[in-house]
């Protein structure tokens, strides 16, 4: 059974069910210029003082190669960062903190008024058209999560309270979790937007540049295809795919623009903490001790970094890190029959079931580490429970925070997905499931679906065994952390756009509702900075 546990093990932390991105684009190169030596920074006193911008170090991005999309070379010399003197920040400058799935579109979107200066930051590598060549690139995700540097490593989280920490596979560099999730591409509810007081989604909706294609019937394996035969509102993915390759939030919004001398793009650099004077943020410290001056940040670091760094920066809004949420799972483990097995490159999840306020997800096969086994997932979309939180381990920000879900704290949420894997057994009981299907196991004993006799059983098991879909979701949520605008309450200067502001968790995968988000109020601040 060692394949069964390594998929208990992994199931909550590695199976990043959501949208994805892509491919093409410019070469490039980040590099910080050595002018003027060493960084420093210091503060006076708590609450953040004035710190010193002496000594701030230039940042210098070099255009490589061809756009895929204009076909000419970018030729641009040394893209100048941000310079400010010790008694000043530099007007019209932001910084953005992430280069995810938010944050790609926000440094497009600002960067468009040649007179505004954008740098964008990114705590992980960059990214360049050659990287998504091979598993990056593909079909099967779990190939792209065990690519080197793409994920935090030591990243962990609690996802039942009293229950013990996992690793919680989330996308790290240019093109965030975009890089590295399953591709499927929703838009989620409409009318839940609308009680959000959300009336202009539907115009940021259309400026989204992520292409979406439906799982070609041709690769599906063989439990896309007995989900389709067993359930009839079963339906063919939509990825986040041009022609069968991956698209990301990098080649999508950033890559076309990068060839504007006022966008610089910094990589490998991790944010400290925000800085203040008073309270308006003038700048951010990096984990070097290097500071980037502007007079607007604007933090995309998601759901468990953006609240982190406000942790760090001592700001006193309330709310911040609290009411964290993702969407609670059940995995039921397949062991396939000869001829039925997935293999690793091969399209993980080609179709899915939207069955309000379940999702069922199948995996034709669960990577290297796991041959012959598949997966059927069971997943509440419409959480109820608001207890999770994102809590400081340390004041060093190389050190990942504490991360606890607490997904069933509420016993709604408890009963609603006991009554999905009811749902999700039945489904299995299906003649094209008993076609491919040798046995369904529930841990790493070996214990089989027949233990799930009667509610109770079902309530006992999820209870141990609930996962997540790395959906992490409204830490600094609108309405108490931030404004409807995303502005910080209580501070200037500094706005938070990413997963962490949802009102509550999307009733789909995040991907696409935090892309429409960005260019929601990435739209707004250009209206009410507009003479």
């Amino acid at each position: 059974m060692v394949a069964v546990k390594w998929l208990v093990s992994a199931v909550a932390g590695r199976c990043t069910v959501g949208a994805t991105l892509g491919r093409a684009g410019p070469a490039w190169l980040i590099c910080p210029g050595q002018a003027g030596g060493a960084a420093s920074a210091t503060e006076d006193g708590a609450g953040g003082g004035k710190p010193g911008l002496a000594n701030v170090s230039v940042v210098s991005f070099i255009p490589l190669v061809v756009s895929a999309r204009n076909q000419r070379v970018l030729n641009h010399p040394f893209y100048a960062a941000l310079m400010a003197s010790s008694d000043r920040v530099d007007e019209g400058a932001t910084v953005v903190v992430g280069a995810g799935s938010a944050g790609c579109v926000i440094a497009a979107r600002l960067s468009a008024d040649p007179a505004h200066r954008v740098t964008l930051v990114e705590a992980g590598p960059g990214l360049v058209a050659s990287d998504l060549d091979g598993a990056l690139g593909g079909a099967d995700f779990l190939a792209a999560l065990d690519v080197p540097n793409r994920t935090f490593p030591s990243l962990m989280a609690t996802r039942a309270t009293g229950g013990p920490a996992s690793v919680y596979r989330r996308g790290r560099g240019v093109g965030g979790s975009s890089t590295v999730n399953a591709m499927v591409a929703l838009h989620g509810d409409p009318e839940l937007y609308r009680t959000w007081g959300w009336d202009d989604a539907t115009e940021a909706w259309a400026r989204i540049e992520l292409p979406e294609e439906l799982a070609d019937e041709s690769e599906l394996g063989a439990v896309d295809c007995a989900l389709l035969d067993a359930a009839p509102d079963a339906e063919l993915a939509r990825l986040t795919r041009r022609d069968g390759r991956r698209v990301t939030s990098a080649e999508a919004s950033l890559w076309p623009v990068l060839d504007r001398s006022n966008l610089a793009v910094r990589v490998d650099s991790a944010v400290d903490r925000v800085l203040f004077d008073g309270r308006r943020a003038i700048g951010v410290l990096l984990a070097g001790g290097e500071v980037v001056p502007a007079d607007r940040i604007v933090l995309a670091a998601g759901a468990i970094h953006s609240p982190a760094i406000l942790l760090r920066s001592k700001v006193d809004t309330p709310g911040v890190g609290i009411g964290l949420q993702d969407h609670a799972s059940a995995p039921l483990t397949l062991q396939l029959r000869e001829g039925a097995t997935g293999a690793p490159g091969e399209l993980a999840i080609g179709t899915l079931v939207r069955r309000d306020p379940w999702q069922f997800l199948p995996m034709n096969h669960l990577g290297q580490d796991a041959p012959g086994f598949g997966l059927l997932m069971t997943a509440l979309m419409r959480p109820r429970g608001r207890s999770g939180t994102v809590r400081l381990a340390s004041e060093d920000p190389l050190v990942d925070p504490h991360v606890d879900f607490a997904l069933l704290d509420d016993p709604r949420d408890v009963a609603a997905l006991v009554a999905g894997v009811r749902a999700a057994l039945e489904l299995l009981a299906a003649p094209s499931f008993d076609e491919i299907v040798e046995e369904v196991y529930i841990d790493a004993f070996g214990t089989t679906r027949s233990a799930l006799r009667d509610d109770d059983s079902i309530e006992r098991w999820v209870r141990n065994a609930v996962g997540d879909y790395v959906h992490a979701s409204s830490s600094c949520a609108m309405g108490t952390v931030v404004d409807d605008d995303g502005r910080l309450i209580g501070y200037e200067g500094i706005s938070v756009c990413d997963a962490s502001v949802f009102p509550s968790i999307p009733d789909v995968n995040t991907h696409l509702p935090t892309t429409m988000l960005a260019e929601r109020l990435s739209a707004r601040w250009l209206r009410a900075a507009a003479p």
